[in-house]
């Protein structure tokens, strides 16, 4: 027990130190590049293609420094078979890369019970071959470790380094691309994203997301398969504890734990003569780039660069899986996406090649289409424009292949739904559509969909989702209270399908019945009062208070509008709750206004109101006659009661029409259109009263009386 504890804070320690190294210096110096390529059975591929190397295979090894190089570089190969089992010594190589012969580096079969091969770029000194080989012989242990840690993080630097570049690429004129494209680079790299960066403004999203690069990579599970083939996972006690928070990694990155074993343990191997640098690998076809931590030196202790090649072991092949449920994919489609998960490596590297879909026909066939996978849209791209048959009556399967390495490989299987052109539907009852609303069409195939349409031809582009894969949503815009048609087109090559959509049936009218008038004058300011017989006649200055009573099975919603107008002249007022218009119930509303102030000094004549609602306007109802009166200030008569006349003064005489001295109007003065004056001639009244008629109401009168 004393002994484990000593042994984890020496561990502690060291592991410590390795953190530290591996922050300050991380892998980001470019070193040299190999040349490199496999052949398995007859079949070459570059190492770009390959995942796994196995006992048999030749490869095909040479640096490809420049023509100036002035340091002699040893290029050295070693096969490793365990930890406690030194390597015979014919299983090293070694090739002068400054002579001719070693310029084309070297060929080497992979021997049987060969598990790992480590390259070793060697400045040329006395003894230097000799030498690494005993190294290796003496610690093979601490080699076979090495080179699994080296290929751990090269794999996972792949994947880091993927999604980087995806995060980093311009994108003007679309700043919704890393908040659509970020949750799926994390699931097809597995890579832990902070979704708090996507909750910034767009121009910051990317400076956030590259934020502790290292911590970004997620443990995988096909990427530890493979290399973990030999010693098993989780063996090494360093590595589980230099993935946890109290070896100073904060949260689990496999990438961070292979970095600081390799670190620490490269360490360990220094001698007087040499010091070991460890390069991890990038490949772009037969090119291997190493990447370095710290600058070769060319004094001793000199720098030896240590890369691993693929391990050798039975393929691991990838276990790809479809990433979505109910996924949904058109037959016909232009394109198709398959979204793919599981294995990170067929989006990091090239080691999954010549990826197709088998499509299989219903007439027994199988038509292959080539696939591609992109990451950033999170699954394998088939472009499949016009190559599969468009009368498909029924869905089909299709099953992903492919090469892994040099090993044929099929992934899962997909159903393709067709397109078939009439099976659109309204999915609503009744088929009619809402202003600025939404409708449901249902029956198709929401997969097969590349555009909705209002209209025929070149019409307004809609808005639209996949609810399921037979049902969409699609977004009205504008005014179709009259009806349209919705044009959901589908794969080039299909007709469109025309789906018409009835007019929204307009809202009922609300009917209205006038239930009382009151009509209240001002107070009487004029020496002379005009006396008006009924109030049928409303004169302008009045303040009007009219109920209404809503029809048999309806009722005020307080959405009503009540307008009034006049026959003649004037604005049109316009009611509504609390400007005008009460609600004593549901039935009943109380409307107030004063036409002088609502309509306007010009307004006269028949005085009418309606309800209008949502739009709706209601009847027209009678409210009386709008009449404007004139100011009396005085009648004057002459004291000789023979005298005819008398002289009638005060302001807008014009509004009245004519004047008796009797309700019969036989011996009557007519005042003139328009006339302009202050005071007018008029018949000598019987009593004190004169009867009038107005000019806004000629079949109705009025009397003016002192």
């Amino acid at each position: 027990m004393r002994s484990l504890r000593y042994l984890a804070a020496a561990l502690t320690c060291t592991l410590s130190a390795a953190a530290h190294a591996a922050e300050s210096a991380p892998f980001d110096l470019v070193g040299p590049t190999l040349r490199v390529s496999v052949t398995h059975q007859g079949q070459r591929l570059p190492i770009d293609n390959v995942p796994q190397l196995a006992a048999g295979d030749q490869i095909d090894v040479r640096a490809d420094l420049p023509e100036d190089q002035s340091a002699h570089y040893l290029l050295i190969a070693a096969f490793l078979r365990g930890s406690t089992n030194p390597p015979p010594d014919k299983w090293f190589a070694q090739a002068e890369t400054w002579k001719k012969k070693g310029s084309k580096g070297l060929s080497l079969t992979v021997p049987e019970g060969a598990q790992q091969v480590m390259l070793f770029l060697a400045p040329a000194t006395g003894g230097d071959f000799p030498t690494l080989r005993n190294a290796v012989k003496g610690r093979p242990g601490a080699f076979v470790r090495a080179a699994q840690d080296l290929a751990q993080a090269s794999l996972d630097r792949r994947r880091l380094d993927t999604f980087l570049a995806a995060v980093r690429k311009p994108a003007p004129g679309d700043p919704d691309r890393l908040e659509r494209m970020t949750p799926l680079l994390a699931r097809s790299l597995q890579i832990k994203v902070n979704a708090d960066c996507l909750t910034k403004a767009p121009e910051l999203q990317a400076a956030c997301l590259l934020q502790n690069q290292d911590s970004l990579v997620l443990n995988d599970g096909h990427t530890n398969e493979i290399t973990d083939a030999l010693a098993g996972p989780g063996v090494d006690l360093a590595l589980q504890f230099s993935a946890t928070p109290q070896g100073g990694l904060g949260y689990y990155s496999p990438y961070i734990g292979a970095v600081r074993d390799i670190i620490g343990m490269f360490a360990s191997f220094h001698t007087a003569k040499y010091q070991y640098i460890p390069a991890l690998a990038t490949t772009d076809g037969d090119r291997m780039m190493l990447i370095l931590n710290s600058a070769p030196s060319f004094r001793n202790p000199k720098s030896v660069l240590v890369a691993a090649l693929p391990i050798v072991a039975p393929v691991r092949i990838p276990p790809l899986e479809i990433a979505e449920r109910d996924v949904s994919i058109c037959a016909q489609a232009d394109e198709m996406l398959l979204p793919v998960s599981g294995a990170p490596l067929i989006y990091a590297t090239r080691y999954a090649h010549d990826l197709g879909l088998r499509v299989h026909l219903p007439d027994g066939h199988d038509l292959d289409l080539a696939a591609q996978p992109d990451v950033e849209r999170g699954g394998l791209v088939v472009q499949s424009r016009g190559k599969v048959p468009m009368d498909l009556k029924t869905p089909i399967k299709a099953t992903i292949h492919g090469i892994w390495g040099f090993q044929p490989f099929d992934g899962p299987t997909v159903n393709l739904q067709p397109a078939q052109a009439g099976t659109w539907r309204l999915a609503a009852d009744g088929g009619s559509a809402k202003r600025d609303g939404k409708i449901e069409l249902l029956g198709g195939a929401a997969a097969c969909v590349s555009q909705v349409s209002l209209g025929e031809g070149d019409g307004r582009e809609l808005s639209w989702k996949r609810l399921a894969p037979d049902r969409i949503s699609v977004a009205l815009t504008g005014d179709i209270s009259g009806g349209a048609t919705i044009r959901v087109s589908g794969p080039s090559g299909s007709a469109p399908d025309k789906v018409a959509i009835a007019g929204a049936p307009p809202p009922p009218r609300l009917a209205v019945s006038l239930i009382a008038r009151h009509v209240e004058r001002p107070s009487a300011v004029a020496p002379v009062r005009i006396i008006l017989p009924d109030d049928e006649q409303i004169p302008s200055d009045a303040t009007v208070r009219i109920s209404l009573r809503a029809g048999a099975g309806m009722r005020f919603t307080g959405g009503e509008t009540i307008e009034i107008a006049a026959g003649s002249g004037g604005e049109v007022a316009r009611l509504s709750v609390g400007k005008g218009l009460l609600l004593a119930d549901a039935q009943v509303a109380i409307a107030t206004f004063q036409p002088a102030t609502d309509l306007g000094t010009s307004a006269f004549g028949p005085l009418r109101a309606r309800v209008i609602r949502d739009g709706v306007t209601g009847d027209w109802l009678p409210i009386g006659t709008l009449v404007r009166l004139p100011t009396i200030r005085q009648l004057r008569c002459p004291e000789d009661a023979s005298a005819p006349a008398c002289e009638l003064m005060g302001d807008n005489l014009f509004l009245i029409s004519a004047v008796s001295p009797t309700p019969a109007f036989e011996k009557s003065a007519t005042i003139p259109d328009g006339y302009p004056g202050n005071s007018i001639q008029v018949p000598r009244p019987a009593g004190k009263t004169l009867y009038v008629r107005w000019h806004d109401n000629p079949q109705g009168g009025g009397q003016i009386g002192q």
